[in-house]
């Protein structure tokens, strides 16, 4: 029996709990079982709502006990990268997981560690890198690419052969047009429709009138 364990007690680990322990009991997972949740802090919201969910420390003090697979549940790129660097180093593989509700296309690609939440869509020759983690009801358009360690929020549309770099976070409801670029380390804002490609380390939003400023935040 493998054992998942959560990383990341934060809302976003109290719904992929919720989604893995569902299709376990539902036998979709019979050779998984929840060890419990890695976090920095003993009373995060997952463990503080979810009293079956068990508190295992933090990433860097764990000590690997048998077989063991890992999912990332943080909803910060930059944490998401750190979160599996150190992962790789204790030789943690990344558990890749796909909603019973979610369409997969035969011919798209998940990397290591892609999460792919509820009623959300990765069309045909899709490419969604490792460690990406894209939320409820999002649509990756045909040939579409996401680059290792993004996040895309709920109701985020990729338009066909839409580009996302590495460590990109969408705002719920953001859209990239067909055929549009954007580098690594840019966020853009919710309800953004992104019009225009952009380079690494830009933040698109459309409050008011459309602006592509710098991204000086650490992500």
């Amino acid at each position: 029996m493998k054992r998942i364990l959560i990383v990341g007690g934060g809302g976003f680990g109290v719904e992929l709990f919720g989604y893995i322990s569902a299709d376990i009991a539902a036998g979709l997972l019979p050779e998984f079982t929840i060890a419990g949740v890695l976090e920095d802090i003993a009373d995060s919201e997952l463990v503080l709502k979810v009293p079956e969910a068990r508190f295992l420390g933090a990433v860097d003090a764990y000590e690997v006990n048998g077989d063991e697979v890992v999912a990332i549940s943080i909803g910060k790129p930059s944490r998401r990268l750190k979160v599996a660097r150190e992962l790789a180093e204790k030789n943690l593989p990344l558990f890749t997981y796909v909603h019973p509700s979610a369409f997969v296309a035969p011919t798209a690609i998940l990397g290591k560690g892609a999460i792919v939440c509820p009623n959300s869509i990765v069309n045909a020759f899709a490419e969604i890198g490792d460690n990406v983690a894209v939320n409820v009801f999002c649509s990756i358009g045909h040939g579409a690419r996401i680059g290792a360690h993004s996040v895309l929020s709920p109701y985020v549309a990729l338009s066909g052969n839409a580009e996302l770099g590495q460590c990109c976070f969408l705002g719920t409801r953001s859209t990239l047009i067909p055929g549009v670029t954007l580098g690594d380390n840019c966020i853009v804002d919710s309800h953004c429709r992104v019009r225009h490609s952009v380079p690494d380390k830009k933040i698109v939003s459309d409050r008011g009138k459309y602006l592509v400023l710098d991204n000086r935040l650490d992500r």
